[in-house]
């Protein structure tokens, strides 16, 4: 028996997630691709905050009150992996807690490289927006933040394999493409304000990342003596 588990826009999410994080975090060292990685940074920053809104008003097993985290669902899990799958058939225990540390450590990254910029020369959205005696503060926090992100990347794809070797019978690894799982359980739908939430969910993001890959062209600097050069040639005129 198949069910409808993760909805459209839940795979949608999990694969621009998994994309942009990947392709920020290997373009992170290159300065000549240093915008991109900024506009990627801030584009998963507000794919997770839209994430966390789902996560009060979206579909089934997508909302937070489906993450089973309390000790009893977890010690459930640990001592009765069978049940407790019976019993959770979107995020186990283990993964909600996962998934629940990827956003937050998803959404500092993004904050912290925010503040890079903001305190640097390039500044964000066309502005600097901080002076700071000491920015590496920031450097240092985001660096962090990052790798704590590599790691429980990599502890979900560790529990994915894990998953597909001792429970393939339950589909788990192609639900994240397809969207259904080979369980009994209650299928996800979605009503019209989910459908769409879920388009100002992905439409916004793009949109504010071709708006700050823009403004990151040219350092706040440039673009000041740039507006001079425009004033001064107008009183000329």
């Amino acid at each position: 028996m198949k069910t409808y588990i993760w909805t459209f826009p839940t795979r949608v999410f999990h694969w621009l997630l998994a994309f942009s994080f990947a392709v920020a975090f290997f373009l992170g060292g290159e300065e000549e691709f240093l915008n991109l990685h900024s506009a990627l940074g801030i584009f998963i920053g507000i794919l997770v905050v839209f994430r966390v809104i789902q996560g009060f008003t979206g579909p089934k097993y997508t909302r937070f009150r489906d993450f089973p985290v309390s000790p009893a669902s977890i010690r459930l899990f640990i001592t009765n992996m069978k049940q407790s799958k019976a019993m959770h058939p979107g995020h186990n225990p283990l993964a909600s807690l996962v998934m629940f540390s990827i956003f937050i450590m998803a959404f500092l990254s993004a904050i912290s490289g925010m503040l890079i910029f903001a305190s640097g020369d390039t500044g964000i959205f066309g502005f600097r927006l901080l002076e700071v005696s000491d920015p590496e503060i920031f450097e240092e926090f985001h660096d962090v933040v990052v790798h704590l992100f590599l790691i429980l990347v990599v502890v979900h794809l560790t529990g994915i394999m894990a998953d597909a070797l001792f429970h393939r019978e339950n589909g788990t690894i192609w639900s994240i493409f397809s969207g259904y799982k080979r369980i009994a359980a209650v299928p996800a739908t979605q009503n019209n304000f989910q459908r769409v939430f879920s388009i100002m969910w992905f439409v916004i993001p793009i949109i504010v990342f071709f708006y700050v890959l823009k403004f990151q062209e040219t350092p706040v600097g440039e673009k000041e003596n740039t507006e001079k050069v425009s004033d001064n040639d107008k009183d000329e005129d």
